[in-house]
């Protein structure tokens, strides 16, 4: 089983994190704290989903769309529609 290198999980703590914080206020245990405690985080953790292929603020509209909807997987990035 492939392992997520320490390096790229920690671009996306840093990266995410200041996404929250710029758009949400958080500070920074509050953001990361809310991230690391995500289903999307465990999404990104997870290398056979290979999220961790995709752009810091595709994640972090993941991370939204879980806030919003309770469910990452509700992100626009993630779903496809059936009328397209």
């Amino acid at each position: 089983m492939t392992k997520i290198p320490a390096r790229t999980i920690d671009f996306f703590d840093r990266q995410v994190t200041q996404l929250m914080i710029e758009k949400y206020g958080f500070n920074d245990m509050e953001a990361i704290r809310s991230f690391l405690k995500s289903e999307t985080y465990k999404m990104l953790i997870d290398p056979e989903l290979e999220i961790y292929k995709l752009s810091p603020r595709i994640v972090f509209g993941m991370w939204e769309s879980e806030r919003v909807t309770g469910n990452p997987r509700n992100s626009q990035y993630l779903r496809s529609d059936e009328d397209e």
